[in-house]
């Protein structure tokens, strides 16, 4: 099949790509909708990708209502069709073309070796970016030229996407800026080999810049910043999800409840009257002796327990143990289950990892070193400060947009990741090296917690 379908999430718009290995062209659509009775309306055809590398629109307005409406539902601002042209033509394109090079320059997307070779030299020579020559062994940069550095690149692009749909400049990542750790927007997938209609499931992590700045977040988008790279693996074993709410046992006896009403009754004249210390005092005084004569005259007996209470209290021995020994009570501590905060979720993936050739096992080390760079904790030149590690966003995926039937989960940390090189307990290796096999494990701890009204339209399973 000369069609390869592939999902791109960009900022929050799932976007399905349809890239066709004989001609080169990329075609981005909206995603499917479901209607009654399980009927399925096709995507709208948004923008086109030539064989020259080239962008265009096929429904401009649409494609903008489809991005600010995802802006929307993470709190973010709209934007003005000139302020989308600029975002789409300097960032969306740069990931839609990686995308794009990405299949066609994987041979087991095409028929034979020969068709595979002459079709990937035809379309570096037309100028696709991204697209290694097979008879060169150079890579195209971001403007489609044949260059020995792909990431050589000029900065006029930026202005020749905004105005004549030109692709953006750069092809590695900006994020970081001054503490640029060498991360791309490159998108990567296991197991390699053609997936035509993405008719299996797969889990998609997503990679993107901590965004630093607001003192407490707004929304669970409120802390991705640029997106980097992709990585596309197979669904596993043993997924499942925990929702935890803190709960905790609290007491209040009857004498720190009358303690409570005295403080309580004070406080609020002193805001109703103006503050005033010495009426204060006097009030507080008053309080006091007032709520010790209505407890005794409400409860008798009590008098003796509060000797017993007290007299503990002196000793420092406990005012329970003075006060069970001598009457054989205790205070009633009125117990009960109170409510203390949301807590955070986390989530263990663990992955097999068996490559089948030298592409795959070069594909399993790239994205073993991305899941490890974008973790670790960053820094610039000089060592005074050191910067939040980059986060991810997970999606499960069915036929190429969110699996209906499972649970979503918020932008995660990833605080573990572990590689077992000798995943049978035996060191193996292929001619040039590789290993035969690795297991990799790791956690993703969401960043915010999970609200109520995150479960309103969050689709599937809720979060």
């Amino acid at each position: 099949m000369s069609k390869v379908k592939t999902t791109r999430v960009w900022n929050g718009l799932p976007v399905d790509e349809i890239t066709n290995t004989e001609t080169g062209v990329v075609e981005l659509y909206s995603q499917p909708t479901r209607g009654a009775m399980g009927s399925t309306t096709p995507g709208t055809l948004f923008a086109t990708g030539d064989n020259k590398g080239k962008w265009s629109y096929n429904d401009q307005e649409g494609f903008r209502r489809g991005y600010n409406n995802k802006q929307r539902t993470q709190g973010k601002p709209t934007l003005t069709q000139e302020e989308f042209n600029k975002k789409f033509f300097t960032e969306g394109t740069k990931l839609f073309n990686n995308d794009r090079a990405n299949i066609l320059n994987t041979e087991t997307n095409y028929e034979t070796k020969e068709l595979f070779e002459n079709n990937t030299a035809a379309y570096a020579t037309n100028g696709i970016p991204g697209v290694i020559n097979p008879e060169t062994g150079n890579k195209n940069n971001s403007e489609g030229k044949d260059v020995s550095n792909p990431e050589g690149n000029n900065e006029e692009a930026e202005d020749l996407g905004v105005e004549e749909g030109g692709n953006p400049s750069g092809g590695s990542s900006t994020l970081g800026g001054e503490r640029d750790f060498g991360s791309t927007t490159t998108s990567y997938r296991y197991p390699l080999g053609r997936v035509p209609d993405l008719d299996y499931d797969f889990i998609q992590f997503t990679a993107h810049e901590y965004e630093a700045g607001a003192l407490t977040v707004q929304g669970p988008e409120a802390r991705i910043g640029p997106s980097a790279e992709t990585i596309t693996l197979p669904m596993i074993p043993n997924l499942s999800e925990s929702s935890r709410v803190g709960w905790g046992g609290k007491e209040l006896n009857e004498l720190q409840a009358a303690v409570a009403r005295v403080a309580t009754g004070t406080l609020n004249t002193q805001l109703l009257n103006g503050v005033d210390l010495k009426a204060a005092a006097e009030t507080l005084v008053g309080s006091t002796i007032e709520e010790a004569n209505k407890l005794i005259k409400d409860n008798p007996g009590l008098k003796r327990g509060l000797v017993a209470f007290f007299a503990g209290q002196a000793a420092q021995v406990g005012g329970a143990n003075i006060l069970a020994r001598t009457t054989g009570a205790v205070l009633n501590p009125n117990l009960e289950l109170l409510f203390e905060g949301p807590t955070l979720r986390s989530f263990n993936f663990n992955f097999k990892f068996r490559p089948r050739d030298p592409k795959e096992a070069e594909e399993i080390k790239q994205i073993i070193r991305v899941f490890k760079r974008n973790m670790a904790v960053q820094r610039k030149t000089g060592e005074l400060f050191l910067y939040t590690p980059n986060i991810f966003k997970i999606k499960y995926l069915h036929k190429g947009g969110d699996h209906p039937f499972m649970n979503r989960l918020m932008p995660c940390a990833c605080t573990a990741f572990t590689v077992s090189y000798t995943p049978d307990n035996n060191y193996m290796t292929y001619d040039d090296g590789s290993m035969t096999g690795y297991d990799v494990s790791f956690t993703m701890a969401e960043i915010v917690p999970v609200y109520a009204d995150h479960q309103k339209d969050a689709g599937g399973t809720g979060f």
